[in-house]
C-alpha cells in the first residue's frame, strides 16, 4: 500500500505548510491587537531611609501598592474609565489589575510600569496616570515623615530649653549664695564653705554648658530639617514618559506564522496516512500477473 502511494507524503508536505501558514495568518488577523506603553521611574529613599533598605522585598511591596485596589481605583476615577468603557468601577479595576505590570529593572533603582491594551491611547494614558498617582502617594509619605520629624524636634527643643533654664537658675543661686557667707563664722568654716560652693558652682556650670550645647545642636538640626523639608527632592523621578505605541506587541505575527507552519508540517504526515488509506479503498490494487 505504501509503495503505491509513497508520493503522497511528498505532496502533503507543501500542502501542510501552506495550510498551516494560512490558518496561522487568519487567526493572527482576527486576534485582538494589543498595544503597550511604558513609563520608567527612579525610586529614591524617603527621608530617614537608606539605600540599603531598598531590598527586593521593598520593591515587591511597592509593586503591590502600585497595583492595589485603592491605587487603581484612583486611576479609574481620574481617567473616567467607568464612563469611557461603560463598566462599573469594580470591573474597570479588575481590568487594570490584568493589564498593569510593574517590575524592577535588574541592578538599578528603576521601576518599569507597563500597560497593555487594545486601545493605544488608553494604554498610554493609564501608564502615565499609574505613575503619576504613585508619585503623589510617595510625596504624601515624604511630607508626613518630614512633618513628624519636625514636630518631634520642636518638642525636644522646647523640653531642652526648659532644662537649660533650670540649670541657669541653679547656677545663679549658687553664685548668689556664695557671696552671702555669714559674718562671724570662723575662718576654717568659711574656707570649707567657700570650697563647697566652688565645687557646686563648677559642677553646675558644667551641667549648664553641656545642656546648652545639646540645645544648640537640637536647634541646628531643627533648622537643617526644616530647610531639607522645603528643598526635598521628589522621592520619584520619571526617566521615561509613556508614548503611544506605533505597532502592536500582541499577537506576535512572526511567532504565530512560524508555529503555524511548523504545525502544518507535522500534521502533513498523519494527513498523508489518512489520504493513503482512503485512496487504497477507492483505488483497488491491480492484480499481480
Amino acid at each position: 500500500m505504501f509503495k503505491r502511494f509513497w508520493w503522497v507524503f511528498l505532496a502533503m508536505i507543501p500542502v501542510g505548510l501552506i495550510v498551516g501558514l494560512f490558518v496561522a495568518a487568519v487567526i493572527t488577523y482576527i486576534m485582538p491587537k494589543q498595544f503597550e506603553s511604558e513609563t520608567v521611574i527612579e525610586l529614591k529613599p524617603l527621608s530617614g531611609d537608606s539605600a540599603s533598605s531598598m531590598t527586593p522585598q521593598f520593591f515587591g511591596n511597592e509593586f503591590e501598592k502600585i497595583k492595589s485596589r485603592n491605587s487603581l481605583g484612583k486611576v479609574v476615577d481620574h481617567l473616567a474609565l467607568v464612563e469611557k468603557w461603560g463598566l462599573d468601577k469594580e470591573a474597570a479595576i479588575q481590568i487594570l489589575k490584568g493589564i498593569v505590570t510593574a517590575q524592577n529593572i535588574r541592578g538599578t533603582d528603576l521601576i518599569s510600569i507597563r500597560v497593555r491594551h487594545t486601545n493605544k491611547e488608553d494604554a498610554r494614558d493609564i501608564a502615565a496616570e499609574v505613575g503619576r498617582d504613585y508619585k503623589i502617594y510617595r510625596a504624601e509619605i515624604q511630607g508626613s515623615s518630614s512633618d513628624r520629624e519636625l514636630f518631634e524636634l520642636k518638642k525636644a527643643v522646647f523640653d531642652q530649653e526648659a532644662k537649660v533654664e533650670e540649670r541657669r537658675k541653679t547656677l545663679t543661686a549658687i553664685v548668689r549664695n556664695g557671696g552671702n557667707i555669714h559674718k562671724g563664722t570662723d575662718s576654717a568654716d568659711a574656707e570649707t564653705e567657700t570650697l563647697l560652693d566652688a565645687q557646686q558652682f563648677a559642677q553646675a556650670k558644667r551641667d549648664f554648658e553641656t545642656d546648652q550645647q545639646l540645645l544648640q545642636s537640637l536647634k541646628l538640626k531643627q533648622i537643617n530639617n526644616a530647610i531639607a523639608a522645603k528643598m526635598a527632592n521628589d522621592s520619584i523621578v520619571v526617566h521615561e514618559e509613556p508614548q503611544i505605541a506605533q505597532s502592536p506587541v500582541s499577537p506576535n505575527v512572526s511567532l504565530n506564522l512560524i508555529l503555524g507552519t511548523a504545525l502544518g508540517f507535522l500534521l502533513s504526515f498523519p494527513l498523508s496516512l489518512l489520504v493513503i488509506l482512503l485512496s487504497n479503498r477507492l483505488i483497488p490494487a491491480k492484480a499481480v500477473v
